[in-house]
This record gives C-alpha cells, sequence and structure tokens, in this order.
C-alpha cells in the first residue's frame, strides 16, 4: 500500500492558487483538492478562507461560469445545470441567480435544434413514440418538462 503524500501549508496554498488561476473553481473542488493531498480540516479551511479573501475563489463567478458554460458547450438544460451547483454545494440564490442569466430566447432555439438533431438519429413506428424518446432525450439533457411538451408540439405542428 503506498502512503498518500502529505503537502505543507504554504505549498498547498500556493497550488490551490494556481488550479484557482487557470480555471474557475468553487469552495467544494478546492476542498476535495486539498482533502487529496493530505492537507489538515483545520489549515484546509484557512486556505480557502484566503484564497476568498484574495478573489481567487468566489462561488457567484464560479456558478455563472459554470452554468454558461454547461449550456453552451455542452447544451445542458436548466435542471441539470442546477443539480450538478447543488451537487457543489452552491447556496441556492447563487444558484438561481446563475440560471437567470442564461437568454430564455437563446435556450428554447438550442432545445429545439438539439431536438431536431436527435429526431434524425431515431427511428420510431409512430408519432407517439418519437415524441416519447425525444422527450427522454431532453429530459436527460436536463430540460424543463414543460418546456420539452411545448417545443415538441411546435415541431410536430409544422411537420404535419
Amino acid at each position: 500500500m503506498r502512503l498518500k503524500k502529505t503537502i505543507n501549508y504554504a505549498e498547498a496554498l500556493d497550488k490551490a492558487g494556481k488550479l484557482c488561476s487557470v480555471e474557475e473553481r468553487c469552495r467544494y473542488d478546492i476542498r476535495k483538492k486539498l482533502f487529496d493531498w493530505g492537507v489538515s480540516s483545520g489549515d484546509t479551511e484557512k486556505i480557502i478562507n484566503q484564497l476568498v479573501d484574495g478573489k481567487f475563489l468566489d462561488e457567484w463567478r464560479f456558478a455563472r461560469q459554470f452554468a454558461g458554460g454547461k449550456f453552451r458547450n455542452n447544451k445542458w438544460g436548466k435542471v441539470k445545470i442546477s443539480y450538478e451547483l447543488s451537487r457543489k454545494n452552491i447556496a441556492k440564490n447563487i444558484i438561481e441567480d446563475a440560471i437567470r442569466r442564461i437568454d430564455e430566447e437563446e435556450y428554447i432555439d438550442v432545445l429545439r435544434k438539439e431536438l431536431i438533431k436527435k429526431q434524425r438519429s431515431i427511428s420510431a413506428d409512430d408519432e407517439l413514440e418519437l415524441k416519447a424518446k425525444l422527450h427522454r432525450f431532453a429530459s436527460s439533457k436536463g430540460y424543463e418538462y414543460e418546456l420539452i411538451n411545448l417545443v415538441l408540439d411546435d415541431m410536430i405542428a409544422i411537420n404535419e
């Protein structure tokens, strides 16, 4: 069994600061990294507080960047983004702010394009089966039930 090498406070602070400089991080991610590096819980909290004071860590900034990136790059819906942010222990009001910043028209347009793209790759015996498959796909991407229905009804009305 290999022993985990632990690093001292100064090294941990330096490494964590560099991580935060490269990419937005949240407290949860940094806390996890520090734990993996074998940093004591007392030092972990001091390091996180220093990073927050130095503006290296900012939960609001992280949530906005995370939500925008997952929406634009991965085409995730608001439900999935909210869930993933809450898994990282981001406060509810911060999540709501990040979600609110996603442009509604762009959001619906992305959902519509994803459904049209998916429709080309699936086969279905009838309209009901097609709608069910598309609905499951959009739900798995984290889009809202009512919005999926609205977009699917529009798509089906156009195809008739």
